[in-house]
């Protein structure tokens, strides 16, 4: 493990970005866009031990304040936690608010991942249109990795990125990258190739093997030698698109197709690679390239050994999943979801080998983002991390300009996912 470099502080940062980091210190989280912060900071909501502030006495509240924030993700040491504000990479320590700038503002990140160095790597989408959102087919980006050192600064890692994950324990970024077409064909399928990413200063490892598609998620299993990943495969002569489940063995550095989903079915987020088999999100659509994050989706998987999905039970007939995340020991599923179409959105926790779920927020009118990157597990297991807001209860009076202030007020939340008390189970 690489020591530390120095990082951005009050000190060392320039005289305007100090301005910016004290607003960011008074509000928690604060909007770095328009004009000068002229009064008051908005009050953070209390984080005293045992308040419910809307998903249950037991969830605590890790950030505090306007902005728009996606992909948390505790260090491995479970000392840290970034994430993605307002398209700018942030890290802190877990119980405190003492931001550290990772990128420059305005950067247009939508994912970071912890790299083995316990440096930062941010992956930058090159289609604004599609940067942050599930609903539609990720365009290539960029990742790249944080500089630790007087200022906030990143460098190239990888270029037409489709999608990332990071390896347990922060060994290192898999990410799947679009590779060129070489006939020119309007036939040829799009091809992926898997690179493993480690640190700013090692050397990518490339696997040569290509896999036939557009990879739109990925996600690594719990011992870190194989991959699971949801692939697109173009329309060809046949006219139709269709979606897969992959897996990719590092030691043996070729993808083997696991199943095909019918037409007009499409994949939200990454396929999770559990004990139980690979574990997945998936739903019926008029266009399966959309990736509708609207639309009903249900929880299905593939048992080991087995090419054919299956519906999970101990879910419900009616259960609506928006995503899910495996723990780090690969027993256990996060999901966020809805029991009916009427319920309030929650989250639980499947243990996979009884197939009991569990409610572990109580949402009492909170808003839970349901984007597959919004949800992170603790590496202990003992905790998911989620992001959400509450509705506004009446007016409130702000002493800065209305530009300053985001309509997203996204914060942070760790919900303790073990011993889940008798009776939070959210009925529909």
């Amino acid at each position: 493990m690489h020591s530390r470099r120095p990082r951005a502080t009050l000190k060392t940062l320039p005289l305007a970005l100090v301005a910016f980091v004290l607003a960011l210190a008074l509000t928690g989280c604060g909007h770095p866009s328009g004009e000068p912060w002229e009064g008051g900071a908005i009050p953070p909501a209390s984080a005293t031990p045992g308040t419910d502030l809307g998903l249950g006495s037991r969830v605590r509240p890790l950030s505090f304040g306007p902005g728009d924030k996606s992909s948390p993700r505790v260090s491995p040491s479970g000392e840290r936690v970034a994430f993605v504000l307002d398209g700018y990479v942030v890290e802190k320590p877990l119980y405190g608010q003492n931001l550290q700038l990772e990128t420059s503002t305005g950067f247009g990140a939508e994912q970071a991942e912890w790299l083995s160095d316990e440096s930062l790597a941010a992956l930058k989408s090159e289609n604004e249109t599609a940067a942050g959102g599930a609903s539609v087919v990720p365009a290539p980006g960029t990742l790249f990795g944080t500089i630790r050192d007087s200022t906030p600064d990143t460098s190239k890692l990888l270029e037409e990125v489709l999608a990332a994950g990071a390896l347990p324990g922060g060994e290192a970024v898999a990410a799947a990258v679009a590779v060129e077409p070489t006939t020119g064909s309007p036939n040829e399928q799009p091809r992926s190739r898997l690179v493993l990413v480690r640190s700013p200063e090692q050397p990518l490892q490339v696997y040569l093997r290509n896999i036939k598609g557009a990879v739109t998620g990925l996600s690594i299993s719990p011992d870190g030698r194989e991959v699971a990943l949801a692939v697109r495969r173009e329309p060809g002569n046949a006219g139709e698109s269709r979606f897969e489940v992959h897996t990719y063995r590092f030691s043996e550095g070729q993808p083997r197709r696991v199943t095909r989903l019918p037409k007009g079915m499409g994949i939200l987020g990454a396929p999770q690679w559990t004990s139980q088999g690979i574990h997945f999100v998936a739903g019926e659509q008029d266009d399966p390239m959309a990736r509708d994050a609207s639309a009903p989706h249900s929880l299905f998987r593939i048992p080991e050994g087995s090419g054919t999905p299956e519906l999970v039970r101990g879910i419900g007939e009616d259960f609506i999943t928006a995503s899910i995340s495996v723990s780090p020991d690969g027993d256990r599923l996060a999901v966020v979801g809805r029991r009916n179409p009427g319920s309030p959105t929650n989250l639980y926790v499947l243990d996979l080998a009884s197939e009991i779920l569990e409610a572990a927020t109580t949402n009492q009118n909170m808003e839970i983002k349901t984007n597959p990157r919004d949800l992170t597990w603790s590496p202990d297991g003992r905790s998911v991390v989620l992001i959400s807001r509450g509705a506004l209860s009446g007016p409130g009076l702000y002493d800065t300009p209305a530009s300053n202030l985001s309509s997203a007020f996204y914060n942070l939340y760790e919900v303790p996912v073990t011993d889940l008390p008798a009776g939070e189970e959210t009925e529909g």
